[in-house]
């Protein structure tokens, strides 16, 4: 099975494609505090849910970058029925390999560091592409207990610094 089909199945009916709640995205949403027309950039933005509320609360202009055709079709079909003027863009493509025309006000990539190599990687990444008074905004899925070795045996994963790693 296509490796993208596959998150699509799993991800069906999940408004983000991260484990968080609609309370705690509308708080990171009202914590933004955007002007109007701010240029957004989300890299691997799933289904475009975040972009989205950025853009019914605070009208960004924006592009969202994901490698699935399943997520950027989700995306796109957002977008027209929830702000169907918004200023959104998104594009089918390895986050990696974009790259913005100007500089952007905010750059977010969550859950996704595995895009530019880690957490290092990725706020360099945004960082080259932000105004200098700009925001960068980048989070992880995080265990809230330390799993069993049983689940990490079976997962195949294994412990690194207190860190789980694939």
């Amino acid at each position: 099975m296509d490796i993208w089909k596959f998150y699509d199945v799993t991800h069906r009916y999940h408004e983000v494609c991260n484990p968080t709640s609609r309370a705690k995205l509308d708080e990171l949403v009202g914590l933004l505090s955007l002007n109007p027309g701010s240029a957004v950039l989300d890299i691997a933005c799933g289904k475009g849910e975040l972009l989205t509320r950025l853009a019914e609360r605070y009208e960004i202009s924006g592009i969202g970058v994901d490698i699935s055709p399943y997520c950027v079709t989700d995306a796109e079909q957002k977008l027209r029925e929830r702000v169907p003027g918004a200023q959104i863009q998104i594009l089918n493509m390895d986050g990696a390999d974009y790259s913005p025309d100007q500089l952007l006000d905010l750059a977010m990539c969550i859950g996704a560091s595995w895009v530019y190599k880690g957490h290092r990687g990725t706020l360099s990444a945004l960082k080259t592409m932000t105004r200098p008074d700009a925001l960068i905004l980048v989070g992880e899925p995080f265990w809230l207990k330390d799993p069993d070795e049983a689940y990490l045996l079976a997962e195949n994963l294994t412990r690194d610094k207190g860190r789980i790693q694939a």
